[in-house]
């Protein structure tokens, strides 16, 4: 039995009673980018984006509708897709957690981690996926290290990694290549924690010959609650918050973690209003959270691939995200893209698109573009004090004769995860609050894809001339 961190009973809970989530679409799809601009400047809680439409949360779905009718001087045609977030998705939800906290008989963490099934099949707070990547790492010390108190967040909530690596291989860890993950910089995407303890869980345990070559040649590095502030309050006070938590005054609260990054920065995609979800912070790197993690991730010197997972939509995205300009090493990343929507499909079957941030949607300051930004001496790569290469395969399959390459730098890619658009289906709505049933589906046509992405990042390094 466990003491359960979450309240039963919380007298400060959001509510939303009457408002609905609503699928706005343009008569003309050129109008889709001004109709984009005119939500953020309402700030209106967006939920998903697409090419042909765009869902929100509306206080006032005809209002909006009229508003952004006349505004845009164009047809809008709004569909309903939930008359009411309160009573039909947050007032059961909230039934759920309170049901969970009152339940006498709950295994422990302990329990859970040796059996998967348990563990997966629903989602968990703060406390216990801090415990149970600590357990995870006591259980198998021969493929896992944490590093506690990489940071903390603006609560003072510890910010944690876990490095992934067999301990035992012939090649040692200071010279292996590195890949990073990261989830849970949005808070209400609970299926981004989800997924990377699923793939956490696998590195650990698995002894599938693709995972045990993976840590045999390399280290997968893995900070998995980016944002622990607002997950915890996702919990406690409000499912649908995305921000931080920084007390911004006035009554306004949070920061857009993933509009925060010191990568043009403001630049589009962002606001400076406080109060809306996409708020960008007062300046580049503001936030305590990314601080902490940006010094950690300058501490990695052999990163070879980046992976930020999210929900949802269903797509895989690679920079850039404030211009339309392809990226250095634009066809490198499509192909690497392109490759994991194929592996995620042949599992369940779901369709993921493999395209350019820009393309999806404008934005700046985000984790992907940063991540990319980011070049190391090539040098780093060989573990050599004087440069010279003790990786020939390596450097045949450079994208720059070695010898005039001087720098490589991460591919990077945001993940976004199941569904691909919020709906109802099989007895339950989905989006962000996806159904626990779906965590394992989830995770299941994940892992070959960032197995391969791992492996094609190692195996194609970017290089550069600087």
């Amino acid at each position: 039995m466990r003491q359960h961190s979450v309240a039963r009973k919380h007298a400060h809970r959001a509510h939303y009673h009457g408002h609905s989530l609503v699928r706005l679409m343009p008569a003309h799809a050129a109008d889709l980018p001004a109709l984009h601009r005119l939500l953020l400047d309402l700030n209106a809680d967006v939920w998903a984006e697409s090419p042909a439409h765009v869902d929100v949360r509306a206080a006032d779905a005809e209002a909006l509708t009229e508003a952004l009718r006349q505004s845009l001087s164009v047809g809008v045609h709004a569909e309903t897709i939930v008359a009411d977030v309160e009573k039909q998705l947050l007032a059961p939800y909230w039934r759920a957690i309170d049901k969970r906290a009152d339940a006498t008989s709950r295994p422990s963490v302990a329990a859970q981690l040796h059996d998967p099934k348990s563990w997966f099949a629903e989602y968990h707070d703060l406390n216990e996926i801090y415990e149970w990547y600590q357990l995870l790492t006591v259980t198998h010390k021969d493929r896992i290290t944490i590093t506690r108190n990489v940071g903390f967040s603006h609560e003072g909530r510890e910010l944690m990694a876990v490095r992934f690596t067999n301990h035992a291989s012939t090649k040692a860890t200071q010279i292996k290549k590195q890949i990073y993950v990261q989830g849970g910089i949005h808070a209400r995407e609970w299926i981004s924690h989800s997924t990377a303890q699923y793939i956490a869980y696998h590195l650990a345990t698995s002894n599938d010959t693709a995972i045990t070559t993976l840590l045999d040649e390399a280290e997968v590095v893995l900070v998995p609650v980016v944002n622990p502030d607002g997950y915890a309050y996702t919990w406690t006070t409000d499912r649908i918050w995305r921000k931080n938590r920084r007390n911004n005054g006035h009554g306004a609260f949070g920061v857009d973690l993933n509009r925060n990054y010191p990568a043009h920065w403001g630049e589009g995609g962002s606001f400076t209003n406080p109060f809306v979800d996409k708020y960008m912070g007062p300046s580049a790197g503001s936030e305590p959270e990314l601080q902490a993690l940006m010094a950690f991730f300058d501490s990695l010197p052999r990163v070879v691939a980046a992976l930020d997972l999210h929900s949802f939509s269903q797509v895989i995205l690679r920079p850039l995200g404030w211009t339309g300009e392809d990226a250095v090493h634009e066809s490198q990343h499509k192909t690497v893209g392109d490759a994991m929507a194929r592996i995620i499909k042949s599992v369940h079957g779901k369709d993921y698109v493999s395209e350019k941030l820009f393309d999806f949607v404008l934005t700046s300051g985000t984790a992907t573009d940063w991540f990319y930004m980011q070049s190391r001496p090539l040098t780093n790569l060989f573990g050599a004090a004087d440069g010279k290469s003790n990786d020939v395969a390596t450097m045949k399959k450079m994208a720059l004769p070695p010898e005039h390459a001087t720098v490589f730098r991460p591919y990077s890619f945001t993940l976004e995860l199941r569904p691909l658009h919020p709906g109802f289906g099989d007895g339950f709505f989905d989006g962000f609050m996806l159904d626990p049933s779906e965590i394992v589906p989830v995770g299941e046509e994940v892992l070959p894809a960032f197995l391969h992405f791992a492996r094609f990042a190692m195996e194609n390094v970017l290089t550069e001339v600087r």
